[in-house]
């Protein structure tokens, strides 16, 4: 990510985030970044993701016919 030169916009927003009371002062601001991945995050993506694949992915937890066997309720009958 990339942070983006500030606006006119902003600069309206970020003058009226800024509050000042008796008790508090308030200091907002508002920034724009870019979503396109820069060089440095690219190559760590692709180093990321030559490592890992779908076939690495795993289950967290065991088979449900595995948790269905164990349950201690599995087996109670109620009359």
């Amino acid at each position: 990510m990339k942070l983006l030169p500030e606006s006119s916009g902003f600069e309206a927003i970020n003058s009226a985030l800024n509050i000042e009371t008796v008790d508090a002062s308030i200091m907002g601001r508002l920034e724009s970044y870019s979503c396109k991945m820069v060089g440095q995050e690219k190559a760590l993506y692709k180093r990321f993701h030559s490592f890992s694949g779908l076939s690495d992915m795993q289950a967290l937890s065991p088979p449900q016919s595995m948790m269905e066997a164990s349950s201690p309720h599995s087996h109670a009958k109620y009359v």
